[in-house]
């Protein structure tokens, strides 16, 4: 092997080894950044979960149906929370404020 093939094979490996390096930090970066956003989606999960019911929740709570629930927005006894689509939230403090104030007995 003469000195300028090993010169340019030597160059060769080093801008691999160097390409391979940027690949790692970038994909490290991707990876770190996902799972940032994976933990920021779960705390949020969690205060949505604590502070607000689905509308199954909400069924099962207060034992009517769906048709009921529909009824009782059309009269504003309880205002969901519209959050994309069709999907419906309530805020913990309206329900409970509504159960006061409906005197709604809450079945287990």
């Amino acid at each position: 092997m003469n000195s300028t093939n090993f010169s340019n094979q030597f160059a060769l490996n080093n801008d691999w080894g160097g390409i391979m390096e940027g690949l790692t930090h970038y994909l490290k970066s991707i990876v770190k950044q996902s799972m940032e956003e994976v933990i920021q989606d779960k705390m949020y999960e969690n205060v949505v979960v604590d502070q607000n019911l689905t509308t199954k929740q909400l069924l099962d709570r207060w034992k009517i149906s769906d048709t009921t629930l529909l009824s009782w927005e059309k009269q504003g006894r309880i205002s969901p929370i519209k959050i994309g689509g069709k999907k419906k939230l309530y805020s913990l403090k309206d329900v409970k404020e509504t159960e006061a104030y409906f005197n709604l007995k809450i079945r287990a």
